[in-house]
């Protein structure tokens, strides 16, 4: 076998006496594929998949170590679950990998919405994000908390996991005691750092004592909160040093923001750079030598990992996003093959489904937790069939490739003379261009797989009837609606177009634009905040009028977040709870007018030169009658069936493919 390109990342390790066979971690996600009432087939499935793909050291989600009731949580306290618990562990261990079990609880922390009623924390005071208000922890429920906890992880040993890592940031109950902006105790469990460290020293040294020098004990540590009166960087460095020096730590690993306006540094998107937190773990790893530390944050690409390791910044590797998108990241990057990888576009899709209260999703794995996941080829179909696809967006290009990996002859028309939709225009503007990554792997596997392309073109009835195919998947998207509350003339005349049309107008021109661009954001999607971004770059002002009484209520609050972040620091100006009002103030002098929906004055905005609307989406689906009138039986997928997010295109095109 040939060196890996990589040797730092392939590198074997040693923590607490057990071999690691390379430095990289799957780091701790909750897939949410149901355990509170047993090990669901899929959750384990999931953890074999990441160790079956060659992480060599695979964290779980949090597993419950207190008698807490309705969580989704296998329970390492409960007795009753020994048997799921060693299932997991024997599952992951088959492949090589060790198995770290998370230890965490959320205390007062909430970022789903609504208010939890039956939380405690540190001390009484609000969640600064749900505003939750818990109780405080008393000395005895303290000293509950820690026998508990190390029950739960010697059940975990005795279950055959290698280790736990405490999970002692993100808000929760163990980053609440160590925070001084949310613990004001005036006991020995709060006060200076010390005391603010307390718990979390004696839950590690209990453990260590009970479970031994073989068995891993990792933390994870805040970073920085990104919170008034929390933790910085210094004040993390002295919570590293100040615990190895009372407890032996295998491994350290450092998270950022917090149930906070800073929840979004959690989950850094394409707004942060690529490898994001790289040098404030370098600065904090030198704090605490021999103890290793694991780099973390937006570490996409195996080159960015060796490069981490080679020079020194970290000694360990955690994958979270990546792993998620492709569970034999590391595999394929041993063998030299990073080009196979399916690339993580930081879309925080999976965040948004797991709290939801759904089953985790990827925009670009639609196979995730599945028996075949990691298989380069599917089950053959019964009978080959010639399979047309109308449509080159990425639920297009999703059941294109399905179905010829499943060995029919497919054919796809596309009315761009480039794949990808309106995930090719999302990738043109401000933070979208890792959306790239889903349509150029597609795109690269349709063609190794013989698929034929005709792009360029609108695709007729005729056209796809004169190839005569056995099938049909329609996957030609959708059009914004004109909203109700313009002039319908506007529309006759052509005088307002939508935002895509718009931007795609304006991508083919160059240079600053003189006036305001103004959006009306019926939508509420990232695409017309990216847009909005897009047009800062070129026009002197930008405003987005909404009636709605807020924006991005349709986005994932971590990206909400940023959104609204990134709009302050750009100067983007939002007005929410209004309607433009179509005047010949706008013809003559460019003034556009508008006023509350609930009545009032107009207001104006002067020197308008730019606008346009984003609405809710209708499918495009004016070839359906004619193919059904001929004997067909299309199979709409995407935003052709209704519009959605890119999730549900990339699930509905591979299942068309499987389907056929």
């Amino acid at each position: 076998m040939n060196p890996s390109p990589y040797p730092h990342l392939f590198r074997p390790q040693v923590l607490a006496g057990q071999t690691l066979k390379n430095r990289i971690t799957h780091a701790s996600i909750s897939p949410r594929f149901g355990a509170h009432q047993g090990l669901h087939p899929n959750y384990l499935q999931y953890y074999v998949n990441r160790a079956r793909g060659g992480a060599a050291m695979v964290v779980t989600d949090p597993i419950g170590i207190i008698e807490q009731h309705g969580l989704e949580r296998l329970r390492a306290w409960d007795a009753s679950m020994e048997g799921d618990l060693r299932r997991l562990a024997d599952g992951v261990r088959a492949h090589g990998s060790a198995l770290i079990g998370q230890v965490q609880d959320t205390g007062r922390g909430r970022h789903v919405p609504g208010r939890a009623y039956q939380t405690h924390s540190a001390s009484a005071l609000p969640d600064d994000l749900s505003y939750s208000m818990p109780r405080a922890l008393s000395l005895s429920e303290i000293e509950r908390l820690v026998a508990q906890t190390v029950q739960s992880c010697l059940r975990m040993q005795r279950c055959g996991f290698s280790g736990i890592e405490v999970s002692a940031g993100h808000g929760h109950l163990f980053h609440q005691f160590l925070s001084p902006r949310s613990n004001q105790r005036q006991d020995a469990y709060g006060g200076d750092l010390h005391g603010r460290l307390r718990l979390l020293a004696e839950i590690c040294q209990a453990m260590r004592q009970s479970c031994g020098a073989g068995f891993i004990i990792g933390v994870k540590l805040p970073g920085d909160d990104g919170v008034p009166g929390g933790i910085d960087e210094q004040q993390a460095g002295q919570i590293a040093q100040a615990l190895v020096a009372q407890v032996a730590i295998d491994y350290l690993t450092y998270c950022q923001g917090s149930h906070h306006r800073s929840l979004e540094m959690h989950l850094p998107d394409d707004s942060y750079p690529r490898q994001t937190y790289r040098g404030l773990i370098a600065r904090l790893k030198a704090l605490t030598p021999g103890v290793a530390v694991m780099g973390l944050g937006r570490i996409t690409d195996p080159a960015e990992a060796e490069a981490i390791l080679a020079e020194g910044d970290a000694d360990m590797i955690g994958l979270g996003r990546s792993l998620i998108v492709d569970a034999a990241w590391p595999l394929k990057a041993q063998a030299g093959q990073a080009s196979k990888i399916r690339y993580c576009v930081s879309c925080n899709t999976c965040w948004k489904t797991i709290n939801q209260g759904r089953p985790m999703g990827c925009d670009n794995n639609p196979r995730l937790a599945q028996a075949n996941e990691l298989d380069e080829t599917l089950e053959p179909a019964p009978q080959p069939r010639k399979v047309a696809v109308v449509g080159a967006g990425i639920a297009g290009l999703q059941a294109a490739l399905t179905a010829a990996a499943r060995g029919h002859q497919v054919k796809v028309w596309g009315r761009s003379a480039q794949v990808g939709g309106k995930a090719w225009l999302l990738a043109q503007l401000p933070l979208g261009e890792s959306m790239s990554s889903i349509y150029d792997h597609q795109w690269i596997e349709a063609q190794r797989l013989g698929v034929q392309f005709e792009l360029g073109r609108t695709a007729s009835a005729e056209q796809v009837l004169a190839w005569q195919p056995d099938a049909l998947v329609l996957a030609t998207g959708a059009q914004m609606t004109w909203p109700m509350d313009l002039p319908a003339w506007l529309q006759e005349q052509g005088v307002v177009p939508d935002l895509r049309q718009a931007m795609a107008d304006l991508l083919r021109t160059q240079g600053p634009q003189n006036g305001t661009a103004v959006i009306y954001d019926l939508d509420q999607t990232e695409g017309t905040y990216a847009a909005a971004e897009y047009l800062r770059d070129r026009f002197e002002r930008v405003v987005v009028l909404s009636p709605r009484e807020a924006i991005a209520q349709e986005a994932v609050l971590v990206a909400r977040q940023r959104i609204h972040r990134r709009f302050f620091e750009r100067g983007i100006e939002v007005k929410t709870s209004v309607d433009p009002v179509w005047t010949e103030r706008f013809e003559n002098a460019g003034c556009l007018q508008y006023r509350s929906v609930f009545g009032g004055p107009l207001q104006d905005i002067e020197n308008v030169a730019f606008f346009a609307y984003a609405s809710p989406r209708r499918p495009d689906d004016a070839l359906l009658g004619p193919l059904q009138a001929a004997g067909l039986d299309p199979i709409a997928v995407g935003d052709c069936k209704i519009a959605r997010d890119a999730l549900a295109a990339t699930a509905e095109g591979h299942a068309a493919g499987m389907g056929l």
